[in-house]
């Protein structure tokens, strides 16, 4: 990457962290700005995150089952960073709506690392981070901070991965120490905002294995330099359909034997 692309990228970074400090008003982007690749968008990213220190709870991960990368145009997973000042750790929580305006909120399973997976020439095998994760039930809040209009599907996952994944916000609900014999691809989740009609579930090949990308994740960010720590969080996609939600609203997820969690703004 040459410097004129740095400083191009750089000025994107700065922008973004602009909107994330004035959620009510997402910055236009004009193409110019658009990542060419994916090197481009985690530059972005890792600028945004360097610009807003925000501290670092962990990682999520989206577009985790190839079938939902079909249809939401993504080439690989979408990357993102948990930041530690809105991560919310337990099953109740009242949030402020100012901080969230026109976002929208999906359950996910998550897991808290009890051990560092540390930086190794091997691949971490979902087999090992299976013994070194808690599961915790959770909500995403997801939104973004940008505008663009005439973007390719391509420009336009490009864009999300350079807006921190599209991640705003996490509930993370109380630890679950046996979950291991849990079929995650179809384990039912009732999410309600506002009392209205249950959102559908990704069930079957919508869903990831939630340990196999947990592996990947690890795998990706140790190729990128990022080396997990124990107590980190892992995200690992959304269960659900994104719900939008408003001032008032209360949202609840009830994912049966591992929980519920609930949220008003």
């Amino acid at each position: 990457m040459d410097e004129s692309r740095r400083i191009i990228l750089g000025e994107l970074a700065v922008m973004l962290s602009a909107s994330w400090r004035d959620p009510a008003n997402p910055v236009g982007v004009d193409p110019r700005f658009y990542p060419r690749d994916r090197a481009e968008a985690y530059f972005v990213q890792d600028r945004m995150h360097d610009e807003l220190d925000q501290g670092l709870a962990g990682w999520k991960v989206g577009a985790t089952s190839a079938r939902m990368r079909e249809l939401d145009g993504h080439d690989d997973v979408i990357p993102g960073r948990i930041f530690a000042s809105r991560s919310y750790i337990g099953p109740r929580h009242n949030l402020p709506i100012d901080q969230f305006p026109g976002a929208r909120v999906e359950t996910e399973f998550a897991f808290r690392l009890t051990a560092s997976p540390y930086l190794r020439e091997a691949p971490w095998t979902a087999a090992e981070m299976e013994t070194m994760m808690v599961l915790h039930p959770a909500i995403e809040i997801i939104g973004n901070r940008h505008r663009i209009e005439g973007a390719s599907r391509s420009e336009n996952s490009l864009m999300t991965i350079a807006d921190n994944g599209g991640g705003i916000g996490f509930v993370f609900g109380d630890p679950v120490e046996d979950w291991r014999a849990i079929d995650f691809r179809h384990h039912l989740i009732t999410l309600t905002v506002g009392g209205g009609a249950p959102a559908d579930n990704f069930l079957g090949e919508m869903r990831c294995l939630p340990v196999k990308a947990a592996a990947e994740l690890v795998n990706h960010l140790a190729e990128r330099g990022h080396e997990m720590q124990a107590g980190d969080f892992i995200s690992t996609g959304a269960a659900s359909v994104p719900q939008p939600f408003s001032a008032g609203d209360h949202v609840r997820a009830d994912f049966g034997a591992l929980g519920i969690i609930e949220v008003a703004f």
